[in-house]
């Protein structure tokens, strides 16, 4: 039963995909056969977000629009020595926004739909040809964040792409500069890879109090930090945040063989780049502001606790004993 137990997430993926029926729909009125490839594209994974994730989107799109020609030149930086796109992403400064409905019961998918009528199709008419693109990928069934972020990651079209929560807990103002300026410094210093990855963290600003946390969040972070090290990786300290920036071709790569579909699949991103060796897949983290926002789908319950943090540790036990035993390989 115990062996059971721990090989459940291996169990349930055997002879299946992780992906799900989806419907892909372009929500911006850009004529999409003079459209470049875009620069970045933002992967927002949501369910049951229809509060929080309106003026995460107004936050976000209006930094990118207000500050496009700083953001394109350290998105320029960030692939010119690795992404074999480089070529065709020089002269384009457009963004792709993709948010990933994760089955939701409310109305995520109506306010996102809204969100990009009243402030991203009227706006592009002035935007002299910016060619902006919003994506929502719906999901048939919720499936977990892991699958959410793996559907959008692999339909991106960005040379780079971001993972970004929509909760916006991550200031969009300081984490996107400090992921691609921290990316740049990476493909300097390997130029021989086209894959590369840059996690966003709140370890790094502990001592610093940047980021406010609750206690309970504090709790798991520095219990699930250990276990990380232990079963993991000793290389990353936050695996968690919900900011993490891949070239195109690593999020190809590490999204294509991902097993886990909920709160550990971060975890199992590691494992893979560092299966990959640092030559082929370096790895980074950097520091970013976060703050916790009201309105967790986390239940901070006693019970539901230990049960989350049980499942995370099981998870990572799977994760560890499948790639070690040869039950699930590395394909690139």
């Amino acid at each position: 039963l115990i062996l059971l137990y721990l090989f459940y997430p291996a169990i349930k993926v055997i002879g299946k995909s992780i992906d799900v029926g989806v419907d892909d729909l372009i929500l911006t009125n850009n004529d999409n056969t003079k459209q470049q490839q875009p620069i970045l594209s933002i992967i927002i994974p949501a369910y049951n977000e229809e509060e929080r994730l309106p003026p995460m989107l107004l936050e976000t799109y209006t930094y990118l629009t207000k500050n496009r020609k700083d953001i394109t030149n350290l998105c320029h930086a960030a692939t010119l020595s690795c992404c074999t796109s480089e070529k065709q992403t020089q002269n384009t400064s457009s963004f792709e926004l993709i948010v990933v409905d994760d089955g939701s019961i409310d109305d995520t998918r109506i306010k996102t739909i809204d969100f990009v009528n009243q402030h991203v199709n009227v706006s592009n008419k002035d935007a002299g040809g910016a060619g902006d693109s919003f994506r929502l990928i719906t999901l048939h069934q919720n499936s977990g964040k892991g699958a959410a972020v793996r559907a959008g990651m692999i339909r991106a079209k960005g040379a780079l792409c971001l993972m970004a929560d929509a909760d916006g807990a991550t200031d969009i103002t300081d984490g996107l500069p400090a992921v691609l300026k921290e990316m740049a410094n990476v493909v300097t210093t390997t130029t021989t890879t086209t894959t590369a990855a840059v996690f966003g963290s709140r370890a790094h600003m502990e001592n610093k109090s940047k980021a406010v946390r609750s206690t309970v969040r504090t709790f798991l972070m520095k219990a699930f930090h250990f276990f990380v090290k232990t079963l993991c990786s000793s290389s990353i300290r936050d695996t968690q945040c919900g900011f993490k920036l891949f070239t195109r071709d690593a999020a190809i790569v590490l999204f294509s063989n991902l097993h886990l579909t909920r709160w550990a699949f971060d975890t199992e991103l590691v494992v893979l780049a560092e299966m990959m060796g640092k030559d082929a897949c370096p790895i980074a983290e950097v520091g970013v502001k976060w703050e916790e926002v009201d309105g967790s789908k986390l239940d901070t319950s006693k019970l539901s606790l230990a049960l989350v943090s049980l499942g995370m540790l099981r998870d990572m036990i799977c994760v560890r004993s499948c790639y070690t035993l040869g039950l699930w390989r590395l394909r690139r």
